[in-house]
């Protein structure tokens, strides 16, 4: 059988040898945009919805030429214009970027948020990429110092993508997001390293033409189909993935999601396993027939960009289990954004609670429940880190954070964290602490773009308190990178 790997080789050779062009997306990590993005898009400046990353630039990049920025205010302004700038970069068809990545950290952040941050303490990426008008091509090749997972080498964020109408069907190793969280998301975020996979995006998010559907407004709809590695409890599994995001209102944003764990040596993988899997049939079998591991739920964004303050409410609820066809035993996540412009920049304040033990409203929850499965014991983890929220299961956390955007583009973002880990001890498999961890967590970013590079620097400090072992850090920590396009 061919795996994603071999597809993704096969498919990245036949894009070069047929003269790929392409149209590129926009992927997580950078903090800085998505607060430019989200500013418009609750000023009603664009349209699509914005709660899943990565977001195609072409949609977006229409939308911005259409704006009149003389009529915004200075911190708008000042986002329209850098937003232009890097759609005009990102979207140049033809030539061939090239751009390179250092980064040096002490004691790495275990707990990752939606910035991309250094996984390891010393990285060096180097990346080339050729867009056009249908296909685009990526390779990025990053070294590693004393690596985790034992993977000094890594093929992070290469790809290779066909624009099919207004479609995007690619294959590689692309981070995702999928929520509304900055701290973290409860089903698919980037704290675990990208799966390969082969995955089928919709570009444009036009309304639907069918009248009765045409109150959902604009959509996107994402899936994939990755592999995990060999070492695990039944080797090379398949992970399902599949989100559905609309925008009704201008001021309301919802996301179903879900994703699944199947497949794999000696499991069942034929298209009848496949459609159990899809229709939920999968808890009336015996263990050893059961499909998959299955995780599903949605996510709301509501704001209110009228006010003096503008204001956003946003939640997320992900069920471990099924019950009755829909998503039961839940974990979830709730948050409050306010924004507005200061000194001619902009500025984004939030504070966000998650917790990952099962039926989390109940009191006590369900612990040793979350991101594992009887079947699949490693777990929802990939190279030993969760693939949803970063503190794995069983967590709760309580985080403020203060984002300040100068003019100029420089970046201040300020985080404090009160985080329970594997609060009773008992979840299998734990990514970060084998009993109860307390954690409090304060980090000072600072981000700035020179001629010669884009540099960021980071200054954090962790208390952790733990009665067992634990990979969380405590004491000062940071990290210093540096990012240029070479060409």
């Amino acid at each position: 059988m061919i795996t994603l790997k071999a597809f993704a080789a096969i498919a990245f050779g036949l894009a070069v040898s047929g003269g790929a062009v392409a149209e590129p997306w926009i992927g997580p990590g950078d903090v800085r945009l998505r607060h430019d993005i989200q500013m418009l898009s609750d000023a009603g400046l664009l349209t699509g919805p914005s709660l899943s990353w990565p977001i195609g630039w072409s949609h977006v990049a229409r939308e911005l030429a259409g704006i009149d920025a003389s009529t915004l205010r200075p911190g708008q302004q000042a986002a329209v214009e850098r937003l232009r700038a890097l759609a005009q970069r990102e979207m140049k068809a033809g030539d061939i970027g090239v751009s390179a990545e250092l980064a040096g950290a002490v004691d790495p952040t275990q707990l990752r948020t939606f910035e991309d941050t250094p996984r390891e303490e010393g990285e060096a990426t180097l990346s080339a990429d050729w867009l056009g008008a249908r296909f685009a091509w990526k390779l990025s090749a990053t070294v590693v110092a004393d690596p985790d997972d034992d993977q000094s080498f890594r093929p992070d964020g290469s790809y290779v993508a066909m624009s099919l109408g207004n479609w995007m069907l690619s294959t590689g190793y692309l981070d995702r997001w999928w929520g509304p969280g900055w701290e973290g998301s409860l089903i698919l975020s980037n704290n675990a390293r990208p799966l390969p996979a082969i995955s089928f995006d919709r570009n444009e998010p036009t309304p639907f033409d069918v009248p009765v559907l045409r109150w959902l407004g604009p959509w996107r709809l994402s899936t994939y189909m990755g592999q995990y590695e060999s070492d695990r409890d039944y080797e090379n599994p398949l992970m399902w993935g599949l989100r559905m995001e609309f925008r009704p209102h201008p001021t309301l944003q919802v996301g179903v999601s879900r994703t699944a764990q199947w497949c794999g040596d000696d499991r069942p993988c034929d298209l009848g396993t496949f459609w159990d899997l899809l229709v939920g049939n999968d808890n009336d079998q015996d263990l050893s027939e059961q499909p998959g591991n299955q995780l599903g739920g949605f996510d709301v964004r509501w704001s209110w960009p009228g006010g003096r303050v503008p204001l956003a409410l946003y939640a997320q609820g992900i069920g471990e289990d099924e019950a009755g066809f829909m998503p039961s035993k839940y974990l979830g996540l709730f948050g409050a954004e306010v924004w507005g412009d200061a000194a001619g920049g902009s500025w984004r304040a939030h504070v966000e609670y998650s917790d990952t033990a099962c039926d989390f409203l109940n009191d006590p929850p369900e612990f040793g429940c979350a991101y594992t499965h009887g079947i699949y014991t490693s777990g929802y983890r990939y190279r030993g880190r969760v693939q949803g929220h970063a503190m794995d299961a069983d967590g709760e956390s309580l985080g403020v954070g203060l984002l300040f955007i100068e003019r100029a583009g420089h970046r201040w973002d300020l985080l404090a964290r009160n985080v329970k880990v594997n609060r009773a001890g008992v979840a299998p498999g734990h990514s970060l602490a084998d009993d109860p961890t307390d954690v409090q967590d304060v980090s000072l970013t600072h981000e700035r773009a020179y001629a010669w590079g884009n540099i960021t620097l980071s200054l954090g400090f962790s208390d952790v308190d733990s009665t067992g072992t634990t990979v969380l850090e405590d004491g000062v920590r940071g990290f210093v990178s540096w990012r240029h396009a070479l060409r």
